[in-house]
């Protein structure tokens, strides 16, 4: 496919011939996420790439991410929107790279277009073209340890500090009343996927699939160190699980525990979350931050992630319900 668009930007899918100027884009118009431009990352990384070329020159980046919904038990085939990079020194060729770009992931995909975490300034462009921007389906959580280099990183002044401190010393998370075991692990199996998918499907209208294939694949994402644990209930049973790693925000100075991915009863939710704070205060991390259903909140909170902020999701009209996703929905588990 090549195909040519106003201006004389022509998009055409990624050639490895593309490689460094790909990389050199990604350094300069993306700064904040250095893990773009790693080789290694990119490499492993499952997707579609598109690349928007002026003149011949690399001028704009964009890749999608098949996954699997289940949309009231339907599967529904969906191509996740990430990583839009764009020169923007010229702005008629960026406009021009962009649109291409969201284009060719809108209307020529064999995918049905999604996106996660996407910025204010681009929602219209995504309503024009027939999305919902849904605001009323994923929250973000968090708690943040040290006040200083959260106000930084939330861009609030340094007279909240006080107020954020009090708030620690009186909203102490809950300890959790468990008789289950959380044991640690190092792969999933993949007789436990049943487990949870019947576990989603009782909670969520519309949720990711989860099986051991893709867990094990985005556990095994280069430079990461992650954390996965299940819980078994009093009965013996397998019945939830969480993944989470210390991550560190490059140009914030900023370290957080990111919950990557939860699944579980609303107990055995309680429980892994009581051990990814625990772990939180062990490593003297500055907070910890995770993503999940807006139904969630009230799980998230006993175990003292207070702070929660709505989190836009786009998705085609024809998906209904309220959806849930994780941080592992999200491209590349680095980027905030």
């Amino acid at each position: 496919m090549a195909s040519k668009t106003g201006e004389g930007v022509k998009l055409i899918p990624y050639e490895d011939q593309y490689l460094e100027e790909t990389f050199a884009l990604f350094k300069r118009f993306s700064p904040d996420h250095p893990e773009l431009a790693d080789r290694e990352l990119f490499e492993w990384q499952k997707c579609q790439r598109y690349l928007a070329l002026f003149k011949g020159k690399v001028v704009g980046y964009m890749a999608q991410i098949p996954q699997t919904l289940k949309s009231r038990g339907t599967p529904v085939e969906i191509g996740w929107g990430a990583t839009l990079v764009l020169d923007t020194s010229n702005m008629l060729v960026q406009t021009f790279a962009g649109t291409a770009l969201l284009d060719q992931l809108t209307s020529h995909s064999t995918l049905k277009f999604a996106a996660v975490g996407i910025v204010p300034e681009i929602e219209q462009t995504h309503r024009r073209r027939g999305y919902n921007v849904r605001r009323d389906s994923v929250r973000m959580y968090a708690r943040f340890i040290n006040t200083a280099r959260a106000l930084d990183y939330l861009n609030k002044p340094s007279i909240w500090s006080l107020p954020l401190k009090i708030v620690n010393l009186c909203r102490r998370p809950k300890a959790p009343t468990d008789d289950g075991e959380i044991k640690s692990i190092d792969r999933f199996e993949p007789e436990w996927d049943e487990i949870w998918d019947r576990i989603l499907s009782e909670q969520y209208e519309v949720y990711p699939e989860r099986s051991a294939d893709f867990l094990n694949y985005k556990i095994s994402q280069p430079h990461k160190s992650y954390i996965s644990c299940i819980h078994v209930n009093d009965k013996g049973a397998v019945d939830g699980y969480i993944v989470y790693r210390r991550a560190t925000h490059q140009t914030k100075e900023l370290s957080l525990i990111k919950i990557c991915d939860l699944v579980g009863t609303k107990a055995a939710k309680i429980a892994l979350l009581s051990r990814a704070m625990d772990y939180t205060f062990e490593s003297r991390a500055d907070g910890i931050v995770g993503l999940s259903s807006f139904r969630d909140k009230d799980t998230f909170r006993k175990c003292g992630l207070w702070i929660s902020r709505v989190y836009p999701v786009v998705l085609p009209p024809e998906i209904e319900g309220k959806i849930h996703i994780t941080f592992f929905e999200a491209d590349l588990d680095d980027l905030w």
